[in-house]
């Protein structure tokens, strides 16, 4: 027999690999550095405030940039001090607790006159412009400053999603907007919220079966995705102290229920994972 049961009370939190333990994640967003600082610090920073659009919005951690450090300075200022900016970011970001800093490259960019759905270069009298565009986005470690994941996103003459526009500015907007969700996805995958396990939705014969998790699709989770859990621990270590890692249970989402909800099946480990949820444990999850 299957029993339900929701738990009211505050639980344990799960997290995954990019994160360590605590109530709030603090992300550090470094800006994007140009391949010619002179010319194209203004497609740099539009590409940083994407980045930064799409990690606030998601509301899953405190971004740590060069304004949360109160550095305030002009575009072309940003991209002329910028690895001073970055080195700072860095530095509070690790007073901060932060585990990641995104970062990431301006490859290059022109721009090419646009044609319209008509095969007009012409629209209302006026000419178009299309952007041309390559960047990379990478996750740093704090720690030891190691690049962890790389993605380099492009836009070319033939991508259907940009429209274009009237000024430099708008057409290469236009072409980073048609990389939002891709980007979005990239983050979602390796820059991703916390998980708390809201309840133990089955158990049976003193093991879980299911459990009720808060990710969803706003944070890239899918059906099948598969997560290993532990549980954390100190060990002391000659005069210092170790985290300790221990295999608790595998689970496997087995249905996203919209934005920040899914389910998920206990593969493995079900009877320890129920003990460890209600002895409040300290648990970590990884994507396997």
């Amino acid at each position: 027999m299957k029993i339900m049961r929701m738990k009211k009370c505050l639980i344990p939190l799960l997290f995954l690999s990019l994160f360590t333990f605590g109530q709030e994640s603090t992300i550090g967003l470094q800006s994007i550095k140009s391949s010619n600082p002179s010319s194209d610090y203004v497609e740099a920073e539009l590409i940083f405030q994407k980045v930064k659009e799409i990690l606030v919005n998601s509301r899953s951690f405190k971004v740590l940039d060069r304004e949360s450090l109160g550095i305030v300075l002009t575009e072309q200022e940003i991209q002329k001090q910028i690895t001073s900016i970055n080195a700072k970011v860095v530095d509070q970001g690790r007073i901060a607790g932060a585990k990641n800093i995104v970062g990431g490259k301006l490859i290059s960019v022109e721009y090419k006159k646009a044609l319209n759905i008509l095969g007009k270069s012409k629209l209302e009298g006026q000419s178009l412009q299309r952007a041309i565009f390559s960047f990379s986005i990478d996750i740093i470690d704090t720690e030891t400053s190691q690049t962890l994941e790389t993605k380099t996103f492009k836009i070319g003459l033939t991508n259907t999603k940009s429209l274009g526009g009237l000024t430099k500015p708008e057409a290469f907007v236009s072409g980073l907007n048609s990389l939002t969700k891709n980007l979005k996805k990239f983050l979602n995958k390796f820059v991703s919220k916390s998980i708390a396990i809201l309840s133990i939705e089955e158990e049976k014969g003193g093991a879980a079966k299911k459990i009720l998790i808060n990710t969803g699709e706003a944070n890239g989770a899918k059906k099948n995705d598969k997560i290993s859990i532990y549980e954390l621990s100190m060990v002391t270590v000659g005069n210092t102290q170790t985290q300790r890692e221990k295999w608790v249970a595998d689970i496997k989402i087995d249905a996203t229920e919209g934005e920040e909800l899914s389910t998920a099946v206990v593969i493995k480990g079900g009877r320890e994972l129920l003990d460890k949820f209600n002895s409040q444990a300290k648990l970590i999850c990884k994507s396997k």
